[in-house]
């Protein structure tokens, strides 16, 4: 399989992420805020992990079952999150999208960018056709970052998830392209 591409969007870049990026996504995703937004990011995040999860990438790619990226500013190369497409499989031409955005970069526009830009690579590179989404219940601007990328609701997962000792609700979306649809 070749190297993992860069996808260029309007204002962002997303590209491989490398092992100086490390002590950024420590600080981003380490964030509390950051954290209790998403599905999976520990809080307090452990030392070496975003180093260790860097590491973790190429492999990822290389067997095409996950493809993760830096979101990055295109004007002056800033470290905003991660966008991932998780759980691929080729033979039924599906994923599930990920993101996250670090706090100070919050309602911006980024993550709609980033997972328009992602879902489009996706589709026209990969051939993938159908993408699922999630977010907590309690994160609306997760949810209106899927609708805004073409994601519609599919429903919810009732007490789904243990996060700190509460079980929480778990939104579903997805996205079928309309070349899935044809007969």
């Amino acid at each position: 399989m070749p190297l993992q591409p860069v996808i260029e969007a309007r204002h962002l870049r997303l590209r491989p992420f490398i092992a100086g990026d490390a002590p950024e996504v420590q600080r981003l995703a380490g964030d509390r805020r950051v954290a209790e937004m998403t599905l999976a990011i520990p809080h307090p995040y452990p030392d070496g992990a975003a180093a260790a999860w860097i590491t973790t990438h190429p492999f990822g790619w290389l067997a095409g079952r996950e493809i993760t990226y830096a979101i990055e500013r295109r004007r002056d190369g800033v470290l905003l999150g991660a966008i991932a497409l998780l759980n691929v499989s080729a033979a039924h031409a599906h994923a599930e999208v990920g993101y996250w955005i670090g706090h100070e970069h919050w309602g911006q526009g980024h993550a709609t960018e980033a997972t328009r830009a992602l879902l489009d690579f996706a589709e026209n590179e990969l051939g993938l056709t159908r993408f699922a989404g999630r977010c907590l219940a309690r994160n609306p601007a997760s949810a209106r970052v899927l609708q805004k990328a073409g994601l519609r609701p599919e429903g919810c997962l009732v007490c789904h998830l243990q996060i700190g000792g509460v079980y929480e609700d778990v939104l579903l979306f997805g996205r079928v392209a309309p070349s899935r649809l044809a007969p």
